[in-house]
């Protein structure tokens, strides 16, 4: 043997090869064979491949010691046990087919300064790709308004703000708002520079900021183009384009128009890159950003607009109109507007305005806004109730609606609304709607763009609703809900719904639709509801939710209202998916089980109404966010019988509430359970569509959870491989929540089935695109933080692995508690770690409070629980106590067999260690006998070169570590 591995080997002809420490000491003195492994090192691996398999062990057992002491990784021990081999076999197996979509990432060493994460460039990241490559078509330019040809003045803001953004570092964003009280320009001065300074930038885009939905929508949209790859969740889509703003080297303008709270925008700014204007009228921004104050103009700069906007004015005419209107740019353009449509002279308009001021005056009550916007509105509207009503009422309209742009489209969809005449008649006409808009622009009283929207200024809405009388105002708002119910196209969770639902969105509480006495209006409200949360934004579906529930709740005056009414049910159940997205699971846990209850009690509904069977479902989820895996199994089973009696076995809901039963079955470790029922649902959806639905796929990833957690790891990568691809292009979306569950599995498989080094690219990038996607606190990007620590660690950078999982256990503990089975599942991981580490007084003290915690909540046999106890195990032998780790090593092992199956691999790894337990205690015959079957064993189930069956030829304790299980 030393002769074939040492040929050059220098001795004496009478040497004896039977004398082993002569031998030993000569190969300690050669140079090795192998670069940087001692010879001995070399010798003992070598001689482990041609000895029995209990001798076998107990040479790479000192093979291993000796080349860790010697500075040499796990794995680079793991590699030379195979390299030296008999057949010479090369532990960096090639990348499988699969694999393809990360075979041209760069490898990552096993050291830890190493594998430190180095996203430095955007590229990098999934979803994510540098602004710099989609832009080369040309400069980007969105939703800016239409240039004002009348702009006038403010020459001096201009430049001063152009310079002072100019005078900005790079490195940081310093946002700077135009701050001034309504009317006074604002927003016109925003959108000049805009369009004078525009050159200058690769991208100028603007943001309605009045509602965060509005801003979450425009950034969504500016995703789109700059190529970042799709996503139906606003949030996340606005996330990805603040990050892609924040690393390219473009330059770039965002305009946020009319903002409200600080609090809104603070996480929806890129942190360095660019510049960005807000305007707003809230004065909390002069403590935030750098403020410019916009006000009224000076009087020449009045002239000069009146001037341009009114007909035949004269200086002087224009003087005394500006000096009665107090230079407010807004009050001066509609008069001037009116001027030029009705020709009248400046000294009959003042006469009328005086009148109309001097009545508003004598009303004796406070307002916020100048009262020359509302004599100036007073005037407008007896005009067109006078000579045009169906634009009065539409105008009175206005004073309801919010303030964003309604399109001549949207009114067209409300025609059918039992909406007042005149107006009723003119919506129903194929041209009036476009005359109507034309109207109220050219009396200055709106803003018509290119696409056909109208927008009216926020202060003349203002002084619309103070003008009009109660009857006025309530016709108006009962027209605008009787419209917007019309408009409403329902079915929010069709994605073709979405750019009308996106339109109504802005309208829904300004408007009061809440309160609306129209079915047809609080149903438009409880739409509203689930699309905000399905494009992403929880809290805005939580908030609208909560108004809604906390308003119907206590009416009585409508049959689909009230603690027991329908719309109210509804409403509450969407509010607990609100509130469950957002983590605020004990709320959601208690209003869907009340809601439930209702629903089951209710004569209208009862147990088996659609209505009930979901909200069941959704009492579901909360129960298995609780960690109340058994209550949970009940009743999705419960659900799923009544969906098979009432809807039938082949029915779409029924397959859906199928596999949430599975999920149930899942978390209690049934894993051949779960595995009958996904593979059934599978096999009905394969015949019905195509391999790229969105239901068949993600019905095929959790068949492939069953089959990892059946321990067929390589059945389950290639089925997570073939799909993946085909799921990212379906979703168009790196970061769907799918496809980030399926990303996360892939980056499983690829670990248990040994390619360490895909398997760290993998759980990488959905380390990221999780916590981007999720934050940090989330149920899934926690579960991501396990799955990269786990991979970290079986890759050697054990000081990241640590740091990593002592963070994730401190944030599920925060998030779920103490006690709950994920909690306690990472600290399983965070014990395996600390032992990896030679923590072992923290991986005992982690270990005993798991396992006893899991026996008492999921009982002894549960998958989790025979973890627990197989690393506890491993504390106890490597702490000295042989005794007692080989009782315990031989209960897990024994439970293992019954409740997994002997052939699973976690149970042969129960089984390595309870031999090496045996041996410990002097059972040194059988246990050296059961170590050869069970090496055998593993080598036939997961290769020779798999690194546990390589593990246990080095004689080290196996690891079961856990993947927490998506809820």
């Amino acid at each position: 043997m030393a002769r074939d591995i040492f040929p050059f080997l220098p001795l004496p002809e009478a040497f004896d090869w039977n004398d082993g420490r002569r031998v030993v000491d000569k190969i300690a003195t050669l140079d090795s064979p192998v670069p940087d492994v001692p010879p001995l090192v070399v010798y003992a691996t070598r001689l482990s491949h041609e000895v029995g398999p209990a001798h076998s062990v107990e040479l790479g057992r000192w093979a291993d010691v000796a080349g860790q002491g010697a500075g040499l990784s796990e794995g680079r021990l793991r590699r030379l046990l195979v390299e030296i081999g008999p057949a010479g076999r090369d532990l960096n197996l090639p990348p499988p087919p699969h694999a393809a979509h990360y075979a041209d990432k760069s490898r990552v060493p096993d050291t830890d300064a190493q594998s430190e994460d180095s996203l430095s460039s955007l590229s990098t990241l999934p979803g994510s790709p540098a602004l710099a490559g989609s832009t080369d078509s040309g400069r980007i330019w969105g939703n800016v308004p239409p240039r004002n040809p009348d702009f006038t003045g403010r020459e001096g803001l201009l430049l001063n703000l152009q310079r002072s953004l100019e005078a900005k570092n790079k490195a940081s964003v310093l946002p700077h708002a135009l701050h001034g009280s309504g009317g006074v320009g604002k927003t016109q001065l925003a959108v000049e520079f805009a369009y004078r300074f525009g050159e200058r930038y690769d991208l100028v885009w603007w943001v309605p900021a009045e509602q965060q939905t509005l801003v979450l929508q425009s950034l969504a949209e500016l995703g789109q183009k700059l190529g970042i790859p799709g996503t139906q969740e606003f949030t996340q889509a606005a996330s990805l384009v603040i990050e892609a703003l924040a690393r390219t080297d473009k330059r770039w303008l965002l305009v946020f128009d009319n903002a409200n709270d600080p609090t809104d925008l603070d996480h929806l700014i890129p942190s360095s890159g660019g510049h960005v204007i807000l305007t707003s009228r809230n004065p909390a921004w002069l403590d935030v950003w750098d403020a410019v104050k916009v006000d009224v103009f000076d009087r020449p700069e009045s002239i000069e607009l009146v001037q341009r906007r009114g007909t035949n004015i004269t200086e002087v005419e224009a003087d005394r109109l500006a000096a009665k209107l107090g230079d407010l740019p807004l009050a001066l353009d509609q008069a001037a507007s009116w001027q030029t449509a009705t020709a009248m002279t400046i000294t009959e308009y003042l006469s009328l305005f005086d009148q109309h001021f001097d009545e508003l005056s004598a009303r004796d009550r406070d307002v916020n806004y100048p009262l020359s916007i509302a004599a100036l509105v007073k005037l407008a509207l007896e005009r067109l109730q006078r000579d045009a009503p169906a634009v009065a009422q539409l105008l009175e309209m206005f004073a309801v609606f919010g303030a964003e742009p309604i399109s001549v489209g949207l009114l067209r969809r409300g025609r059918l609304g039992t909406i007042s005449q005149p107006l009723a008649r003119a919506l129903r006409d194929s041209t009036a709607p476009d005359r109507m808009a034309r109207d109220l622009r050219k009396y200055g009283l709106a803003k018509v763009d290119v696409e056909n929207r109208i927008q009216v200024h926020r202060l003349l809405q203002v002084a619309l609703r103070d003008i009009l009388d109660e009857e006025l105002l309530d016709r108006g708002r009962t027209n605008v809900h009787r419209l917007l119910g019309a408009a409403n196209p329902g079915e929010p969770d069709d994605d073709g719904t979405r750019e009308l639902h996106a339109e109504i969105a802005p309208h829904v509480n300004p408007s009061g639709l809440i309160n609306s006495a129209e079915e047809d209006g609080r149903r438009t409200v409880l739409d509203q509801i689930r699309y905000l949360w399905n494009i992403g934004d929880y809290d805005g579906s939580r908030r609208l939710g909560q108004a809604a529930v906390d308003a119907w709740v206590e009416r009585t005056d409508q049959p689909d209202l009230g603690p027991d009414g329908e719309l109210t049910l509804l409403a509450s159940r969407h509010l607990s998916n609100a509130l469950l997205s957002l983590g605020i699971n004990g709320r959601a846990r208690e209003l869907a089980e009340s809601t439930l209850a209702r629903l089951r009690k209710s004569p209208e509904f009862g147990p088996d109404h659609e209505h009930t069977l979901w909200t069941a479902a959704t009492v579901a989820v909360a129960l298995r966010v609780a960690g109340e895996f058994k209550q949970a199994l009940a009743l999705e089973q419960e659900n799923v019988d009544r969906y098979v009696r009432v809807f039938g076995a082949e029915d779409a809901t029924t397959l859906r509430n199928q596999g949430n039963l599975a999920v149930n079955l899942r978390m209690l470790s049934d894993f051949p359970g779960a595995f009958k029922i996904d593979d059934s649902i599978v096999l009905r959806l394969d015949e019905t569509l195509t391999e790229d639905h969105r239901r068949l796929l993600f019905a095929q990833s959790n068949l492939v959870r069953d089959l990892y957690g059946l321990g067929k790891y390589e059945e389950a990568l290639q089925l997570q491989g073939r799909i993946l691809p085909i799921f990212r292009r379906t979703m168009n979306d790196a970061r769907h929540p799918m496809v980030l569950l399926a990303s996360r599995t892939l980056a499983m498989a690829l670990r248990k089935t040994g390619r360490y080094d895909e398997a760290l690219q993998v759980a990488r990038e959905n380390y990221h695109d999780c916590v981007a996607r999720y934050g940090e606190a989330h149920e899934h990007a926690l579960a991501a933080t396990m799955t990269y620590a786990n991979t970290l660690r079986v890759g050697g950078s054990l000081s990241e692995a640590r740091g990593l999982a002592v963070d994730a256990v401190a944030r599920y503990r925060r998030t779920f508690g103490d006690l709950h089975p994920l909690t306690l599942v990472a600290q399983v991981n965070e014990a395996v770690i600390q032992r990896s580490i030679k923590n072992l007084d923290e991986a005992h003290r982690l270990d005993v409070a798991a396992h006893r915690a899991m026996i008492d909540i999921l009982g002894a046999d549960h998958g989790y629980t025979l973890c627990a106890a197989s690393g506890l195990a491993n504390d106890l032998a490597l702490l000295g106590d042989d005794q007692a780790a080989h009782r315990l090593s031989s209960e897990t092992l024994a439970i293992s067999q019954r409740s997994r199956g002997p052939e699973h691999p976690y149970t042969l790894l129960c089984a390595v260690n309870a031999t090496f337990d045996r041996i410990a205690v002097g059972e040194t015959t059988q246990g050296e006998e059961e170590l050869a079957s069970v090496v055998g064993a593993l080598s036939e189930l997961l290769g020779t070169a798999h690194p546990e069956t390589l593990g246990a030829r080095l004689g080290r304790r196996a690891e079961c570590d856990i993947e927490p299980p998506p809820t």
